[in-house]
């Protein structure tokens, strides 16, 4: 055979496909798997129109011509697949960056959809049709690599029917049956749940590649009117500090603001705002602030005002300029990378890790201030994503005790410690020190607290115990609360909290740690972003709720720069492994059951299914019952009743089981035989009395097989005998007839 020939012979089609339903299914998969790519934004409308029309009609007409193909369909659709082909790798090269796949998914989807559009003028036979259906996954798999969401969940379970619907199809068609096998789909069902769920839990904990150049998308976003201003979200997100009575409803949001009023209260949903990969869980910060006022923190050095503020052009990346109250040592830290991904409108912040180095962003510029905050020219739409590469200098505390030499602090003129070789200057030790008036109370409560802590060989304790001694405190001290009580006018929110109530949430706690700690010549200040939200296991991405918008305090130490304490919340040391996260989720919603009305519901449920079951196998008559009573004592005694044998005739043989109670057995079987054959019912009395008889009957003790007179190896009529006759057909039972 030659080569030609044998091209040919593979190429032949198989017998004709005629089901529909079969085919119907495939169809249906890759509708299903063009709208999922649609859903993600790897198609255009014009595309997706034409690959749903070309699949629909090229099947039709593939079906009407499945006997009788014609012939030149196979070198056209040859054609369109190499010119599809050539298209994606014209596009890719022209297009695609080196080393980031998700510049390829796109026109890698467009490739699959054409190929299976093409494809579906020339499915005549059962291997066509399957290769449809197969082809599908291609475009489900594209668009699940672009997820970050569970919202692609409703597509791939409407191609999981499809593709089940199809696989049955091809079975009957196969088979040339009809009917559905339910119960074996739904042991393969229940299989194939136990292996995803198996799989899922035993994945190790993502990690992020640093080998890629991520890209970025503008999303929803329009220039800023003024770009040194924050922009302004949704109502859930303002760009100032709003009040309860105000258009947003929400007073004193956590940052994210020109000013932050600790008086105002806060009221947070659960609303999903960001979507983070991050090779670590951290601080995602947006602002920090160094001035405080005594109600209110507001920045010296801000968007707002311009002051000490960079504008980096040039485009993605922009690298972030790095100052010395930042991170005095870079090499100490580690690569931190973050992916954020827009869901509801905010302001123009560009959230990072501390220390950051680049930032991947689609625009015009970034606008960045002396204290670390980065503001985009762009606003922050729905949709955005970029990516910052950060520099993790988080240091363990026996880093940050080396680094936090013991120095000795009046807390009374806030003397600023010498703090190793590199040292904060007098401007930036003035703005991270400064405080709007001295506070005695609040400056001997913190050098009480402080006192004979982690005490060194000077007597005094390092910076970090002082810090690690004040978190302490809040945390046992305070109470975490958003229904604050109101500030009294012209009080100080601090002294207020210490002396007052203390009761507070974030913004009132970390305030007044970053007092006393300033109080203490402990440079420090207060920053507000996002901590990590719940972490999805099927995405690898954190959900950042409006709720967990956050404010923590911010310490410097020499030769690592701004560390972050919080004594309301813990950040996690690194991303949880998908098994970790499904065991928390299970113990969490098996401890929010409530056990109590569950069990008391599942005993009801019990009890009534148990009583329904008793009543239904229940005799129907009296007669049924006596019936039955005969058959368990027979059961208890070795003498089962044969389903050809009527109750007389057992009777007769029970009565040579068990003579004992021969009189009462003769006596019911001639009493039930009479009221179902020869029509004399009996009387209520005479019923009554049958039916004790019978439970009497029944309960007779249990015998061993050689119980009973004349049992043994020869005897006759024993039970022995009466055994092996009741083991026996019905054509072997005992007869008088035949003389056995």
């Amino acid at each position: 055979m030659t080569l030609w020939q044998r091209f040919v012979e593979v190429n032949r089609p198989g017998p004709p496909e005629h089901s529909v339903s079969f085919r119907a299914a495939s169809v249906a998969a890759v509708l299903v798997g063009i709208g999922a790519c649609r859903s993600e934004g790897l198609l255009s409308p014009a595309v997706t129109l034409f690959a749903v029309v070309a699949t629909v009609v090229g099947n039709i007409v593939a079906y009407r011509r499945r006997a009788d193909p014609w012939p030149g369909v196979k070198p056209v659709l040859a054609v369109c697949a190499v010119g599809g082909f050539v298209w994606f790798i014209l596009t890719v090269t022209r297009n695609a960056t080196p080393g980031d796949i998700a510049t390829v998914e796109a026109p890698l989807a467009v490739l699959f959809a054409w190929v299976l559009s093409t494809h579906a003028f020339d499915v005549p036979s059962r291997r066509d049709v399957t290769y449809s259906l197969a082809g599908s996954t291609a475009l489900v798999a594209v668009s699940a690599a672009q997820s970050v969401d569970l919202g692609l969940g409703i597509w791939v379970l409407a191609w999981v029917a499809c593709c089940v619907w199809g696989l049955v199809a091809m079975w009957q068609s196969l088979s040339e049956t009809a009917g559905v096998p339910w119960r074996p789909l739904l042991a393969a069902a229940c299989l194939v749940a136990v292996a995803a769920v198996a799989l899922v839990a035993v994945l190790p904990a993502p990690k992020v590649s640093t080998s890629l150049i991520f890209a970025s998308a503008p999303g929803a976003s329009s220039p800023v009117d003024n770009p040194t201003s924050l922009t302004e979200g949704g109502t859930s997100l303002p760009a100032h500090a709003a009040s309860p009575a105000g258009r947003t409803a929400v007073g004193g949001y956590l940052g994210f603001a020109k000013s932050l009023d600790t008086a105002d209260r806060v009221a947070l949903g659960d609303q999903v705002i960001l979507r983070v990969r991050a090779t670590r869980p951290s601080y995602w910060v947006g602002q920090t602030f160094d001035v405080w006022n005594g109600r209110s923190w507001v920045q010296s050095a801000n968007p707002v005002n311009g002051r000490r503020v960079q504008k980096l052009t040039g485009g993605s990346p922009f690298t972030i300029p790095t100052y010395a109250d930042q991170v005095a040592n870079l090499s100490s830290g580690q690569e931190d990378i973050q992916t954020f991904y827009v869901t509801s409108g905010g302001p123009n912040l560009v959230f990072h890790a501390d220390d950051a180095q680049r930032v991947y962003l689609r625009a015009r510029s970034v606008y960045v201030t002396a204290d670390g905050t980065i503001a985009s020219t762009e606003s922050m739409g729905a949709g955005t994503i970029y990516t910052v590469v950060s520099n993790d200098s988080a240091a363990i505390p026996d880093q940050l005790r080396a680094a936090s030499i013991p120095a000795t602090s009046d807390p009374a003129t806030r003397i600023t410690p010498v703090v190793g070789p590199i040292v904060l200057g007098a401007d930036e030790q003035a703005r991270y020190l400064q405080l709007p008036r001295d506070d005695r109370r609040v400056a001997t409560l913190a050098a009480s607290i402080t006192q004979g802590i982690g005490s060194a060989g000077a007597g005094d304790p390092h910076t970090y115990d002082k810090v690690a001694a004040i978190e302490q405190w809040m945390s046992s001290h305070a109470r975490y609360t958003t229904d604050i009580p109101p500030l009294p006018a012209g009080a100080d929110a601090v002294d207020s909290f210490l002396f007052g109530t203390r009761r507070g949430y974030c913004e009132q706690i970390s305030t007044a740690t970053v007092v006393m700690l300033r109080s203490l010549g402990i440079p420090s200040r207060e920053a507000v972003g996002y901590v990590p939200g719940p972490y999805n296991p099927i995405t690898d991405l954190y959900d950042i709720q409006a709720k967990d918008a956050h404010a923590w305090v911010q310490v410097w130490f020499p030769g690592y720069g701004w560390q972050n304490f919080d004594p309301t919340a813990t950040v996690p040391l690194a991303n949880p492994s998908p098994g970790s996260v499904l065991a928390h989720s299970l113990g969490n919603a098996l401890t929010r059951l409530p056990w109590v009305p569950l069990s008391l519901s599942v005993a009801v449920v019990g009890i009534v299914v148990w009583v329904r079951r008793s009543r239904s196998r229940r005799p129907a008559t009296w007669a049924h019952q006596v019936a039955d009573d005969l058959a368990r004592c027979g059961a208890r005694i070795g003498c089962p009743r044969r389903p050809d044998e009527t109750l007389t005739a057992y009777g007769q043989r029970l009565s040579r089981a068990a003579p004992e109670h021969a009189s009462a057995i003769t006596a019911l079987t001639g009493l039930v035989e009479g009221a179902t054959y020869g029509g004399i019912e009996p009387s209520a009395d005479e019923i009554r009395v049958a039916l004790d008889r019978s439970r009497h009957v029944r309960s007779i003790p249990k015998r061993r097989r050689s119980d009973g007179p004349g049992s043994g190896p020869t005897g006759t009529g024993g039970p022995v005998q009466e055994l092996a006759w009741s083991s026996a057909s019905s054509n072997d039972a005992p007869a008088a007839s035949n003389g056995r």
